[in-house]
């Protein structure tokens, strides 16, 4: 969210997001999109930076490793979208909110317009993010 400037659709549904310092390495970047935001973010406090207790390797990336021992450590749902990261975190009966939710939970609050969520999700595939045509097709269902 940050690479398309809307981190703070996150803090106005969530106020404090906790992160462990694999992500924050892997996002806060200097000179990649959304380092700023996210900078500003980290030192007024609303995202947190915690290392996880325990390193259990679940045969991820470095950052969604942390973030899944993070969430069943402080018993809290994660935010991902990798598909194996997803269903590694499901595996432990973590709630997993993915991008998409985060839009949607948005609309649903009234933090953003339809329009809005529409421009949001192709920014979002524009700069990579993977949608399959199947879910793209609901989304914009939903969305009309």
């Amino acid at each position: 969210m940050s690479k398309i400037n809307k981190l703070d659709l996150l803090k106005k549904l969530y106020s404090i997001i906790t992160t462990p310092p694999a992500v924050k390495e892997e996002v806060l970047v200097e000179g990649k999109d959304g380092y700023l935001s996210i900078y500003r973010a980290i030192k007024s406090g609303w995202i947190k930076v915690v290392s996880p207790k325990k390193k259990t390797k679940l045969g991820l990336g470095a950052g969604e490793n942390q973030a899944i021992n993070l969430a069943i450590e402080r018993k809290e749902s994660i935010i991902l979208d990798d598909a194996f990261a997803v269903k590694a975190a499901r595996a432990f009966n973590l709630q997993v909110i993915r991008t998409t939710t985060v839009i949607f939970t948005a609309l649903k609050k009234n933090i953003i317009t339809k329009s809005e969520a529409l421009e949001i999700l192709n920014q979002l595939i524009e700069i990579g993010y993977y949608i399959s045509t199947k879910e793209y097709a609901a989304l914009m269902f939903k969305l009309k």
